[in-house]
């Protein structure tokens, strides 16, 4: 799921967009960009809003959620990656949904805690889950194609280095070499209009 920043500051948005009473804290800095476009790692509702998991200008090992009122959604499919879970948390009242990879949806809110605490185990779990979803959808920042060299193998355009890749279902891949982003020729995009 890709997502595209429209507003990064409460005060921004639209005023019938949201309940005026609904967050605390509407001066919080959201260190997110005005057209940038992000990749959604996990989902949640609080408050009566989705909230997306996604990096930031601040971001360092892990994700942080931001309110779905400062976004437009530019690539509306879910993550093959993703499941379901509703727990609740210690101190309310009502169980609260993710959409995330299985450890962190099978261990929410603690998989969290423990991730953004640095715990060694939980950043390498994500890290391994940020590069699949990375490479998962389309990016419009990417212009660059791998060159096909034959039914099993990629050429980089850059460093010139070849890898056995024949997948069709990630819309970019990572030379092994040089670890250049680029856009898979072999990508079958079952929805072209996205």
């Amino acid at each position: 799921m890709k997502i595209k920043c429209i507003y990064n500051k409460w005060p921004d948005v639209p005023k019938d967009i949201f309940p005026i009473n609904d967050f605390s804290n509407k001066e919080s800095d959201f260190y997110i960009e005005i057209d940038a476009e992000y990749t959604v790692y996990g989902m949640t509702v609080r408050n009566g809003c989705i909230w997306y998991y996604t990096r930031d200008k601040a971001f360092t090992y892990f994700p942080r959620w931001k309110p779905s009122y400062f976004f437009e959604v530019v690539d509306p499919r879910l993550s093959r990656y993703w499941i379901y879970s509703c727990k609740k948390f210690k101190n309310y009242s009502q169980a609260h949904p993710i959409i995330t990879f299985p450890q962190w949806a099978d261990n929410h809110p603690d998989f969290y805690d423990m991730l953004s605490d640095g715990e060694e185990k939980e950043v390498m779990i994500f890290k391994t889950y940020k590069e699949l979803m990375d490479l998962e959808f389309p990016d419009s920042s990417i212009s660059e194609i791998a060159q096909i060299g034959d039914d099993e193998w990629l050429i980089c355009p850059t460093c010139l280095d070849a890898w056995q890749y024949n997948d069709d279902k990630d819309a970019l891949v990572r030379c092994p070499k040089c670890l250049k982003v680029l856009n898979n020729p072999r990508y079958k995009n079952e929805y072209p209009h996205l």
